[in-house]
C-alpha cells in the first residue's frame, strides 16, 4: 500500500508486482502551507480500470494507510523513493461536505520540497495514485457517464479574477479538452490536463469538481 504523488495524464494502471493503481485529481493547493487536498478515492464511482468501491472498504483502506510509516509512505510517480512528502490530514468525507463525495477518503499532504513542491505548483504534480493489492468481484451495475463537467476556476492573477470553465471527459475520465470563459481583458485558458488550466495572460488557475 503506497500514495503518490502523480500527473494524472500519466497512465495508469497495474503495477509490475501485479498491484493496482488508481488516480484522482488533486482538489486544493495551499500555497502559503505547502498543502495539498484531494480524494484519493470516493466509493460507487467507477474509476479508470471500470471498478468501483464500498464505501466500508474505503475506510478500511483510509484506516490501515495511517498505520503505515507515514514519513516514507509517499513518493513521486511511484519510483518507490520518499520524497519528504507526508500526510497531515486524513479523513472520509461525511454526507453534506461541500468539497467532496460523502464517503471518500480525503487526504492533505504537506510538500516541504523544493524540487516537488515546483511541479505541483507548475501542474506537472496534479493527483494522487494510490497503489494497493486488491481482491476483485464481479458485479453488475447501471451508472451515468457524465462527460461534460463546469464549474468556477479559483481566483489567480494580479487582480484575483476567476473564470467559468466547461471540461470534457473521455471514457476512462481523464480529460480530453476543455477552456474556460474569457478574462477581465478578454484572455481565455485551455484545459488539457486535470486541476489546472494552461497559462494565458502570465497565469494559470486551478479548478475541481466533485
Amino acid at each position: 500500500m503506497a500514495t503518490a504523488l502523480i500527473d494524472s495524464n500519466g497512465a495508469s494502471g497495474a503495477a509490475s508486482d501485479g498491484s493496482r493503481r488508481f488516480s484522482v485529481s488533486v482538489k486544493s493547493v495551499d500555497h502559503a502551507r505547502r498543502i495539498v487536498h484531494g480524494e484519493v478515492y470516493a466509493p460507487c464511482q467507477l474509476d479508470s480500470h471500470g471498478e468501483l468501491m464500498l464505501p466500508d472498504d474505503i475506510e478500511l483502506m483510509a484506516h490501515r494507510f495511517m498505520q503505515l510509516d507515514l514519513g516514507a509512505a509517499i513518493d513521486t510517480g511511484h519510483d518507490n523513493l520518499p520524497n519528504g512528502s507526508y500526510p497531515v490530514e486524513s479523513f472520509i468525507a461525511r454526507e453534506g461536505d461541500p468539497d467532496y463525495a460523502a464517503g471518500a477518503w480525503v487526504l492533505g499532504v504537506k510538500i516541504p520540497d523544493d524540487g516537488v513542491w515546483a511541479q505541483v505548483v507548475a501542474g506537472e504534480l496534479n493527483a494522487f495514485s494510490f497503489e494497493a493489492y486488491v481482491r476483485k468481484e464481479v458485479a453488475v451495475v447501471e451508472f451515468d457517464l457524465v462527460r461534460d463537467r463546469t464549474g468556477v476556476t479559483h481566483a489567480a492573477g494580479d487582480d484575483g479574477h476567476t473564470h467559468l470553465f466547461l471540461v470534457q471527459l473521455g471514457d476512462d475520465g481523464k480529460v480530453r479538452s476543455g477552456a474556460t470563459s474569457p478574462g477581465p481583458d478578454g484572455h481565455v485558458h485551455v484545459i488539457t490536463r486535470a486541476s489546472i488550466t494552461g497559462a494565458a495572460a502570465g497565469h494559470t488557475h486551478r479548478y475541481a469538481f466533485l
